[in-house]
């Protein structure tokens, strides 16, 4: 499928007139090299139509006809299980629920984007010691999800599921409800780029970045941890950032 019948597909998917960059700029960390400082958060653009009441482009910056690579902030990338963007299109949602049963909910990426938005600028620090600071998280916070269920916790761990399933992360669950814990869905005002997590990944700028899962599709309580890729070949399960690289109010 080509880039422009990927993007109409996108639009039909969104069910808006304008749509976001889709430019394959890449997450998770890589080489420290190539770190620039991100400018500051555009302001939303003028859509190409008056928005409806609660639509998704009233909720969400969606930049119609943007540069190829118009997401704000670059930074290293290592990504484990690069995703396809078209079968994404085709048939991603966000489920949620309780290991072991059917998910309590279903949310399209439609459903998800007009919830209540948090953005949040924050520092993002790879085990490899190096960190990029102040990038613009656009997303909703799991707090809102679970307000929208009507549901409460109440198993003491949460699972992040990926497409696929090959880059799982769990973390315990008032871990997962922390105000800097963000599932993110954009970056600057735009949607993600792919390889940066596209549709939806998790972001926990306190800890080190191979817990923060991209391409997230299922989340989980549980009363066990499950260990997640890294953390299964020797890596430390809590990712701690160490106190001398965190900045006040950036985690």
């Amino acid at each position: 499928m080509t880039d422009e019948s990927s993007r109409r597909q996108f639009l039909q998917w969104l069910g808006v007139g304008t749509v976001a960059s889709l430019s394959l700029f890449s997450s998770s960390c890589d080489h420290p090299e190539q770190t620039d400082t991100p400018p500051d958060i555009p302001p939303d653009p003028t859509p190409v139509k008056p928005p409806r009441e609660n639509s998704v482009l009233g909720k969400f910056p969606f930049h119609p006809n943007g540069p190829e690579d118009a997401s704000p902030v670059t930074w290293p990338v290592r990504t484990v299980d690069l995703q396809d963007l078209d079968a994404i299109i085709n048939s991603w949602t966000l489920k949620v629920g309780v290991k072991g049963m059917r998910a309590l909910k279903t949310y399209t990426f439609k459903q998800l984007v007009a919830l209540p938005r948090t953005n949040m600028l924050v520092d993002f620090h790879c085990v490899e010691g190096w960190s990029v600071q102040d990038i613009p998280w656009n997303g909703v916070h799991l707090s809102t999800i679970l307000e929208d269920m009507g549901y409460g916790p109440r198993h003491p761990y949460v699972t992040f599921h990926t497409i696929g399933g090959r880059y799982n992360e769990s973390l315990p669950v008032e871990q997962a409800l922390e105000p800097k814990t963000l599932l993110a869905y954009g970056v600057g005002g735009y949607t993600l780029p792919l390889k940066r997590g596209f549709p939806l990944r998790l972001v926990i700028p306190k800890l080190l970045a191979y817990k923060s899962a991209k391409y997230v599709d299922t989340i989980e309580f549980a009363k066990e941890k499950e260990n997640g890729f890294w953390v299964a070949r020797g890596y430390p399960y809590e990712a701690v950032v160490s106190e001398d690289r965190l900045r006040e109010g950036k985690y």
